[in-house]
């Protein structure tokens, strides 16, 4: 493994916006985040259950809590302690040997204390980064740290995951996270404008929840991509703004 590789993961990328302090969630997953900050704190003392899987389908909020885990360590425990890996950019890194490549990863961060894996199915057809994450489960429950795993479905579901690696995960908690309601779904759309402070009123507010995909990532990528065009092109957000930028 080449030292630029080492350098990609290392650095991979925490959105600034991922934080408790942002995070917006449905009541019935108010369990299901408050485990996830139990788990922060409790990832600085040694000894603690080496795994948590999050499951959920695609806009439950997984990476946004994965990714606040991560930066509360962090706050807690320095910037060493936690580490973020998204296995669908690493499934391009880590082609032969998964376990050689991430033993000499983890071994460079010996005092990590949370490893947040996200993208559980990226796993699919590839041997080498299953064996890759086998071996960082086993490194972290030696040492004490935690796994926190996300996918959209459980370990328990997943016919293609190696049998160690899948009875390993299931050591621990698996965290259920329900679709948005139609309310939390616009009270989240209305925290991602005021994060981004995009001027967006509320009739483009009302017709973007209504045309839009009910996922948050599009969301994200809708108000991003409208307020790029609104500045290129000097014209404020409206909703014949979004039909022409968006094809709504």
């Amino acid at each position: 493994m080449t030292t630029p590789m080492f350098q990609f993961i290392l650095n991979f990328p925490l959105d600034p916006v991922c934080t408790f302090a942002n995070l917006v969630i449905g009541e019935g997953n108010h369990r299901a985040a408050e485990a996830v900050r139990l788990l922060v704190e409790q990832a600085v003392v040694p000894q603690v259950p080496s795994a948590t899987v999050l499951t959920g389908e695609a806009g439950t909020g997984k990476t946004h809590l994965l990714q606040a885990a991560v930066c509360q360590c962090r706050v807690l425990a320095g910037e060493e302690s936690a580490i973020y890996l998204h296995t669908t950019a690493l499934r391009s890194q880590l082609r032969t040997n998964g376990e050689q490549d991430l033993t000499r990863f983890v071994d460079r961060h010996a005092g990590c204390r949370l490893v947040a894996v996200d993208d559980l199915e990226s796993l699919e057809n590839s041997p080498a980064l299953q064996e890759g994450i086998l071996y960082l489960f086993n490194r972290m429950r030696e040492t004490g740290g935690h796994l926190l795993v996300a996918g959209q479905h459980s370990p328990q579901e997943l016919a293609w995951l190696r049998p160690d690696l899948r009875s390993r995960l299931l050591w621990g908690a698996v965290l259920v996270l329900d679709p948005p309601e139609d309310e939390m779904l616009g009270a989240i759309l209305a925290k991602m404008v005021e994060d981004r402070q995009v001027r967006c009123g509320p009739e483009l507010l009302k017709f973007l929840q209504l045309r839009l995909p009910r996922r948050i990532p599009d969301y994200a990528a809708a108000l991003d991509r409208l307020n790029e065009a609104g500045l290129e092109l000097k014209r404020p957000l409206t909703v014949p703004l979004a039909k022409e930028v968006l094809g709504l």
